[in-house]
């Protein structure tokens, strides 16, 4: 059933941007049904009208189009956004480097914090992973203030940069989706980006682990949001 859900707002979602403009078929229909009743009664198609011939290469030219069009929506990935190498950059100094920075620690005093960046109630202390919420601090990443959460497992750690939506849209390569949402990926030097988007947050994974981890870690984070 949640595959089924899933895959029925991904159509949704499909139909917002491929057939977003209403198209009149009114012709295209009397033309089907012309040739139809031709066919049925063995009688010749007018010919003011174009062949089948030219009708069928005109359909087939035009589901080509939209399933190159669908392939690019899905798979090309554009440049390197500039939130995406912002928020490399500050997972590799501030916490694969460590360098010094003023993080907060309590949980009550990262929820308020949380809250003044208009995000409470949405940040998760632990994940089903294993992964524990260890310190916060506000950060800018393309001019944009975001909560820059870490979490780590003992071992390994992630960055978890969150901000209520705007006018903000994510671009990248899509490489999957969870949750109903769209899950974007993009690389920056050894640090693997995942983005997503839900109704109120805009969300990126920042860690130097591989790619698939990456997007392992946005599948987790989306279903704790």
């Amino acid at each position: 059933m949640a595959e089924l859900e899933t895959q029925a707002r991904l159509d949704a979602r499909f139909r917002e941007a491929l057939l977003a403009k209403d198209v009149n078929v009114s012709r295209v229909n009397r033309r089907i049904r012309e040739l139809i009743a031709a066919d049925s009664s063995g009688s010749a198609v007018p010919q003011s009208q174009p062949r089948r011939g030219r009708w069928m290469t005109a359909v087939m030219g035009i589901a080509a189009a939209f399933l190159l069009l669908a392939a690019g929506y899905l798979l090309v990935p554009g440049h390197i956004a500039r939130v995406y190498a912002d928020a490399a950059t500050d997972h590799q100094l501030e916490v694969v480097e460590q360098r010094p920075r003023p993080w907060i620690t309590d949980p009550a005093a990262i929820a308020a914090l949380a809250e003044k960046q208009g995000i409470s109630d949405s940040v998760p202390l632990e994940l089903p992973s294993g992964y524990r919420l260890e310190h916060a601090k506000v950060c800018q990443l393309d001019g944009r203030f975001y909560l820059h959460l870490v979490y780590s497992d003992g071992s390994r750690e992630f960055s978890l940069f969150l901000r209520r939506r705007d006018g903000q849209q994510l671009t990248g390569a899509i490489r999957g989706f969870a949750n109903g949402r769209f899950l974007r990926a993009s690389n920056t030097g050894s640090e693997h980006i995942a983005s997503f988007e839900t109704s109120r947050l805009t969300a990126m994974v920042a860690t130097d682990q591989p790619a698939d981890v990456a997007l392992h870690l946005a599948k987790v984070v989306s279903a704790a949001l």
